[in-house]
């Protein structure tokens, strides 16, 4: 898997553990202090994403933050 491949995934995980929790983008979007826009670029895998993102959005969804990175599910 390349990592564009690899991008893709980790904001496809986002997006199911977004929607499993009934969240909107704009929902998520306030409870990790970013704009719907910058979300969705993260969860179609057009930006690259820091830690301190990924452990707030693993926070926001209640969820441990390695999930995000198991993508081969």
């Amino acid at each position: 898997m390349d990592f564009e491949q690899f991008k893709k995934r980790i904001g496809l995980k986002i997006k199911y553990y977004r929607n499993l929790r009934d969240l909107t983008q704009e929902s998520l979007s306030e409870k990790i202090s970013c704009t719907e826009n910058y979300l969705s670029l993260i969860e179609n895998g057009h930006k690259n994403i820091s830690l301190k993102m990924v452990h707030k959005i693993s926070e926001a969804l209640n969820i441990n933050a390695a999930k995000l990175f198991d993508v081969n599910d």
